[in-house]
């Protein structure tokens, strides 16, 4: 590349490349500790539903006389209860067993990053959302593609801390993979708590609960590493007056932006830590290509 000046268009073009470049080509150990939380939750789920939640419930809700109090219309299909342990004084507790908008941007995450919509609206934007248009323009993007995985599960209007209230219907329950049981009507979630006479089981639901939150801290966490990159990089960018003073630190520059265009200026100090932390992304990069390569790679051609 030549001693191509920086310009304004230019200084935007590299920064949204680079932020395209940090989210989808530059993977960290943050991205795995946000699948190996996501995988951890959804092994939680499956366990204790089947050897805690579906036991206790039918139990007090056998499905046979449920059925038969279906056809009257007292039973309602539910995925969310509470629990008390009749071994100790702690208060009943709800365990849901649906998603709100939170769990769907950790579960779905790089699903929502690849369809070009940002999983991470809610941590961007925590402290400006109320007085900033783009927010709106994008949270109304982000929903209609979380709406658009049509799954029964989630619920828009749910939220983690308040009273889960949710209504399922029939339609939802096949879809549901097997997260739904008939109970007699109340409405929503399952109010009345049922008793847990096993410490072990109790234990199962908290860890499942803690689950939930290690989920959604790993994607607040991936969001915070990622942001210092690209702000680091912004940085480097904005005190540039060439491009050649941005390729130290973006070493796979050419591959990853193409653009045409002329002038700019400089501010801001990067520190040495921020730029070494830019050095590493171009090895993770490198290392990820290499591995591409080894594996395309046709039998008689294999790289030594």
């Amino acid at each position: 590349m030549n001693e191509d000046r920086l310009n304004q268009h230019k200084r935007k073009a590299l920064k949204t490349a680079w932020k395209d470049v940090t989210w989808k080509r530059t993977p960290t150990e943050f991205d795995s500790n946000l699948y190996d939380a996501v995988t951890n939750f959804k092994q939680h789920e499956s366990d204790v539903w089947g050897s805690v939640v579906k036991p206790i419930v039918e139990e007090k809700f056998p499905p046979d006389k449920m059925k038969i109090l279906k056809e009257f219309d007292h039973t309602t299909w539910d995925s969310c209860f509470y629990f008390k342990p009749s071994f100790s004084d702690e208060d009943r507790k709800q365990f849901r067993f649906a998603y709100d908008k939170e769990d769907m941007t950790a579960i779905y995450h790089d699903e929502l990053m690849n369809l070009g919509v940002n999983p991470n609206l809610e941590l961007e934007y925590s402290n400006d959302k109320a007085k900033n248009p783009h927010y709106y323009n994008e949270e109304k993007k982000l929903d209609e593609k979380l709406d658009g995985f049509n799954d029964p599960r989630y619920n828009a209007r749910g939220g983690y801390y308040g009273d889960y209230d949710v209504n399922i219907n029939e339609s939802d329950v096949d879809g549901m993979g097997g997260f739904a049981l008939l109970v007699s009507d109340t409405g929503g979630c399952h109010t009345r708590p049922m008793m847990c006479d096993s410490e072990l089981d109790w234990k199962k639901l908290k860890d499942y609960d803690v689950s939930r939150r290690e989920m959604i801290v790993a994607q607040q966490d991936l969001y915070e590493h990622k942001a210092k990159i690209i702000s680091v990089m912004n940085d480097v960018i904005d005190q540039a007056k060439f491009l050649s003073e941005v390729k130290p630190y973006w070493a796979d520059l050419e591959s990853c932006v193409n653009f045409d265009d002329d002038t700019g200026n400089a501010l801001s100090v990067v520190s040495e830590e921020g730029k070494q932390l830019l050095l590493n992304t171009a090895k993770i990069r490198q290392a990820e290509r290499d591995i591409i390569a080894v594996v395309t790679t046709p039998k008689e051609k294999e790289l030594v």
